[in-house]
């Protein structure tokens, strides 16, 4: 992996599951680090969900394999989107996985 290729700061956010008292489950996303990532590509197209249109965007990122992280999760890029881990490719003789993500529409 090349150390000039990571431009881009992600803060990586693990999602923390909590049960109120009625038994409604909550979703909170705790910090868990802010890693150098480099961007692969970006996409978007759009979607048709009940007749409505969406955009829908995507971008992969390439970490250092020594990073702690699992799909589900979250990232936010430091002066950009929210965006949610969708699978995880990893690549062990380059030493770096490629996280494919979706952007959070919220």
């Amino acid at each position: 992996m090349r150390a000039g290729a990571l431009k881009y700061k992600l803060t990586l956010l693990e999602p923390q599951r909590t049960t109120d008292r009625m038994g409604a489950e909550a979703v909170q996303y705790i910090e868990t680090s802010t890693v150098w990532a480099e961007r692969v590509n970006t996409a978007g197209n759009r979607s048709e969900e009940v007749g409505e249109h969406f955009a829908a965007y995507g971008a992969r990122f390439n970490i250092r394999d020594a990073h702690r992280v699992a799909e589900n999760w979250r990232v936010r890029q430091l002066g950009g989107y929210l965006y949610t881990v969708v699978a995880i490719v990893p690549n062990l003789d380059r030493g770096y996985k490629t996280l494919i993500c979706d952007r959070v529409n919220e």
